[in-house]
C-alpha cells in the first residue's frame, strides 16, 4: 500500500491487517478436500457474514490452484473449469442445490463445510487486533477486554473501537467500500428514515444483503420494491433471490422476473414461485403453482425439488378430485404425467412407469365420461410406451404405442389440422420400435 488504510478499511480480510490464526479442525478438513481422491470436486465453505469464511479461503489456497469463488450465491453463472473448485457464500438454499447438482452431471464431487463462530478463539482474536489496528494507525494500545461479539467481523469492529474510539467520526468512509462493511455503513444510515437508499444495482444489492442480516433494513427493502417493482428491471440476480424469499415484495416482482430473459435456467423463477405458492390462500392456487414450481425447478437444474413440487401438485389435486371429480380428475392425470418426468429425470424409471400407468388408469375414467379428453388419453398412452421403453418392456411399449396411434387416427379423421402431426410422430416412433430402434 502507498497510503495509510482508513480505519474502515482495516476491517477489509482483503488487505490481512490482522494475521490469520487458529480454525485448525476446519484448514484439515480444506486440506482433506484438495487431497481426495475425486478427479474433480467443488466444496462450499458456508456460514454467516463475518464469521471467517473469507480469511479462512484465503489462507487455505494461497499458492494452490484451488479456483475460489468469493460471494457464490451473488454469481449468476458459475463457470466449472478447474478440478478443486471452492465457494464461499452466506447461505446454501436452492442456489447451491442447482450448482451441485449441475456439478454432479459433468463429474464433479459435491460437498460443503458449514463455518462456525469460535468463541473460544476469541480472547486471542481480539487481542491480536487490538494490536494489529493500533500499530497500524500509530494509536496507543487498548486495555479493553475482548467483548461477547457473535462473530469475527463483530470482534475485530469492536477491537478498532477500542482503539480508534465511537465509530461517528470514522465508520462512513471517504472511499467505497464493500461486503460486510458497506452494509454495515448502510444500516447505520437506514435507522434515519428520512434516507431513501440509492436505486443503482450495486446499492440495491448491499440494501438487500444487509436487509437479509438486519430487520430494519429488510423493511426498508420490502416497501421499496412493494412500492416500485420496475426496481426488478434495474436488480441484480443476487439481489433478487433475495427478495423472492419475502411474499409481498416477491409477488410485486414476480411477473417481470418470469418474463426477463436474464434468469433463464437460474433458480430465481423458482424461488420466487415456491414462495407464492407458501403464500396462497385457495388450494387450486396452490396445486397450479406447484406445478410450475416443479417446471421452473428443473430448468434451473433443481430435479429433486421439482420432483418434491410435483409431488405436492399432484396431492393438491387428489384432494380436489375427491370434493369435485369431475371437476379435477382431468387434471390429476396431467399431474402424474408431470410426476413421471420428474422421476425420470432423478433417475428412478421404475416409479415414472407406475405413475405413467395410473395417469393412464384415470384418463380412461376420464375420457369415458367426456369424448373430449380422448386425446389426453392418447398422451398418456404415448408417455407410458416411452417409460416401458426406457425398460426394454418392448411388448408392453408396443402395445401402449399401438392403441396410442388408433386414438390419434381417429382424431386425426375428425380434426386433421389438430392432429396429423401427433399420428405422424406416433407412426413413426411405432416403426423404430418394431425395428427394435428403441
Amino acid at each position: 500500500m502507498d497510503r495509510t488504510l482508513s480505519p474502515g478499511e482495516l476491517l477489509d480480510p482483503r488487505y490481512e491487517v490482522v494475521p490469520f490464526h487458529g480454525r485448525v479442525e476446519e484448514l484439515a478438513e480444506l486440506e482433506r478436500w484438495r487431497a481426495g481422491d475425486a478427479a474433480a470436486s467443488v466444496l462450499l465453505l458456508h456460514g454467516q457474514a463475518g464469521v471467517g469464511k473469507t480469511r479462512l479461503a484465503r489462507q487455505f489456497a494461497t499458492g494452490s490452484d484451488v479456483l475460489v469463488v468469493d460471494d457464490a450465491d451473488l454469481v449468476p453463472r458459475l463457470d466449472l473449469r478447474q478440478p478443486r473448485v471452492l465457494l464461499i457464500a452466506r447461505t446454501t438454499g436452492w442456489w447451491w442445490s442447482s450448482i451441485s447438482q449441475r456439478a454432479a452431471r459433468l463429474g464433479y464431487r459435491t460437498a460443503h463445510l458449514a463455518v462456525e463462530p469460535c468463541p473460544d478463539e476469541h480472547e486471542t482474536s481480539f487481542a491480536t487486533a487490538c494490536a494489529h489496528f493500533a500499530y497500524a494507525l500509530g494509536l496507543p494500545l487498548p486495555t479493553a477486554a475482548a467483548p461477547d461479539a457473535p462473530t469475527l467481523h463483530d470482534l475485530h469492529l469492536a477491537a478498532l473501537i477500542a482503539v480508534c474510539g465511537p465509530p461517528a467520526h470514522w465508520l462512513v468512509p471517504t472511499d467505497p467500500v464493500h461486503g460486510r462493511l458497506a452494509e454495515d455503513v448502510l444500516a447505520a444510515a437506514l435507522l434515519d428514515d428520512r434516507i431513501t437508499p440509492d436505486r443503482t444495482p450495486e446499492a440495491l444489492e448491499t440494501l438487500l444483503r444487509a436487509a437479509a442480516r438486519l430487520p430494519h433494513a429488510r423493511r426498508r427493502a420490502e416497501e421499496l420494491f412493494t412500492a416500485h417493482p420496475e426496481l426488478a428491471d434495474n436488480a441484480t440476480t443476487a439481489t433478487l433471490r433475495i427478495l423472492a424469499e419475502w411474499p409481498a415484495p416477491a409477488a410485486a416482482v414476480a411477473r417481470r422476473v418470469f418474463d426477463d430473459p436474464r434468469f433463464a435456467g437460474d433458480p430465481l423463477p423458482a424461488i420466487l414461485t415456491r414462495t407464492l405458492a407458501r403464500d396462497a390462500d385457495q388450494r387450486l392456487e396452490r396445486a397450479e403453482l406447484h406445478g410450475l414450481l416443479a417446471a421452473r425447478a428443473a430448468l434451473a437444474s433443481l430435479h429433486e425439488e421439482a420432483l418434491a413440487a410435483a409431488r405436492q401438485e399432484v396431492a393438491l389435486y387428489r384432494e380436489l378430485a375427491e370434493e369435485d371429480p369431475a371437476e379435477h380428475r382431468a387434471a390429476v392425470a396431467d399431474a402424474l404425467a408431470d410426476l413421471s418426468l420428474r422421476y425420470l429425470a432423478v433417475g428412478r424409471p421404475e416409479d415414472a412407469l407406475a405413475v405413467s400407468e395410473e395417469a393412464v388408469a384415470l384418463c380412461r375414467v376420464v375420457a369415458a365420461a367426456d369424448r373430449d379428453c380422448t386425446p389426453q388419453l392418447a398422451r398418456a398412452l404415448d408417455q407410458l410406451s416411452r417409460r416401458h421403453a426406457a425398460l426394454g418392456h418392448r411388448d408392453e411399449a408396443l402395445a401402449a404405442l399401438e392403441e396410442a396411434t388408433d386414438l390419434y387416427r381417429a382424431l386425426a379423421e375428425v380434426h386433421p389440422k389438430l392432429f396429423r402431426v401427433d399420428l405422424a410422430n406416433l407412426t413413426r416412433q411405432r416403426a423404430g420400435l418394431t425395428r427394435g430402434d428403441q
